[in-house]
């Protein structure tokens, strides 16, 4: 009898298994050489194992349903890393997203699945409780406290257990964990050494197998902010989805999705940092703390730019259909990318940006342009490379 969670193409696997005939070794063969043998019950436990799991390829289908907590930004079940420079309002962006999720409510223009949220404040201080507190009736678990997820103290293992335990209680599990900051949880290992965001990554694997939640670290840029997150690149490299918060001298932040693993990139939420009063203090004085106050909302390809700009953006796309190449950096996107040069010379040649015969004008209207589809998040520019966010 077939099993209901088999699909056909594990019986055309079976059909041939049982259609074969013994094969012996050929003569000459390397000694101990062993033979095939297309009786499925000769098969060891592990061999069958295998075989239940193999399946034609032409019985796969696509898979349209994707289980997520904010579409677009953060799978059920995923790894994430939100991070940003200092001051650039990380904490206060992460309990946003904690609270719209635990409240079901639509987060960045975008739908959201209500689930149950963990907020581990590692940081601790009283300005966490002051946060939550200007909060709209919060629905989520708080644990303010320090926390070390790596070493011999670990406490993976039983924030796993009483996450298992509020679970039961609760009727029902966990379906976001935020920890901030990833720093706070290191139990001073090193960030920059592999072997210790390894045992970092085993141990939030660990949290994540026991509950089904998906694990969000909040973390920081390195001194060189055009470089990433702070510490080692095998951190990127397994994570599912990489937001980066970034501030203009205006004070608005945006927050971008640069890493979704088998999704696209490129989604955006901007966003102030508006400030609220929550009473007065012992002398009289207000005692205030910050919210996420949209600014607008703008997908990759969405906004609105100049003709100039969408002139040089196509001269762009043509420059690199014809000498685009994929450069391998922990923070570069993982699509084609040209020098910077090439595109500036495709925009200077006679008619390509501008008629004009005055180089220098030609040169100005480039600049326009390349700011102003670098400040709408069109094209991204790094290390004197370009690449288009279209």
């Amino acid at each position: 009898m077939t099993d209901d969670r088999e699909g056909p193409g594990i019986e055309r696997v079976r059909d041939a298994m049982r259609q074969a005939e013994e094969i012996n070794p050929a003569p000459g063969a390397a000694s101990g050489a062993v033979p095939l043998f297309g009786r499925r019950e000769s098969l060891k436990p592990r061999a069958q194992f295998l075989l239940n799991a193999a399946t034609f390829a032409a019985d796969l289908k696509p898979c349209l349903q994707r289980p997520y907590l904010v579409k677009g930004w953060l799978d059920q079940g995923a790894l994430s890393v939100l991070y940003g420079p200092s001051n650039s309002g990380k904490s206060f962006l992460a309990l946003d997203i904690a609270h719209h999720v635990a409240k079901g409510r639509e987060w960045g223009g975008r739908r959201v699945s209500k689930g149950r949220v963990l907020y581990i404040a590692a940081e601790g201080g009283g300005g966490f409780a002051n946060r939550v507190a200007a909060l709209d009736d919060p629905e989520f678990w708080v644990l303010a406290i320090p926390m070390t997820l790596t070493g011999p103290d670990s406490q993976a293992g039983p924030l796993a257990e009483v996450l298992q335990h509020l679970a039961a209680t609760g009727g029902a599990p966990f379906d976001l964990i935020v920890i901030d900051t990833m720093a706070r949880v290191m139990g001073g290992r090193d960030e920059n050494a592999a072997p210790d965001i390894a045992e970092l990554l085993r141990n939030l694997d660990h949290i994540r197998r026991v509950t089904g939640a998906h694990v969000m670290l909040v973390h920081h840029t390195g001194k060189d902010t055009g470089k990433g997150a702070r510490g080692h690149s095998s951190l990127r490299a397994a994570i599912d989805t990489e937001i980066e918060l970034s501030r203009d001298d205006a004070g608005q932040i945006a927050a971008e999705v640069t890493k979704q693993r088998d999704g696209p990139t490129g989604y955006r939420f901007a966003y102030r940092l508006r400030q609220v009063e929550l009473g007065l203090d012992q002398d009289g004085d207000a005692v205030t703390t910050c919210l996420v106050e949209p600014a607008g909302i703008a997908e990759a390809g969405r906004a609105v730019v100049s003709e100039a700009a969408r002139k040089a953006l196509s001269l762009l796309d043509r420059v690199l259909t014809d000498h685009g190449q994929v450069h391998r950096k922990p923070n570069y996107p993982g699509r084609p990318a040209v020098a910077l040069d090439l595109w500036r010379d495709a925009c200077r040649a006679d008619g390509g940006l501008s008629s004009s015969d005055n180089p220098e004008t030609v040169a100005r209207i480039f600049r326009r342009c390349r700011d102003e589809l670098e400040k709408t998040r069109k094209i991204l520019i790094r290390d004197d490379l370009v690449w288009c966010l279209e």
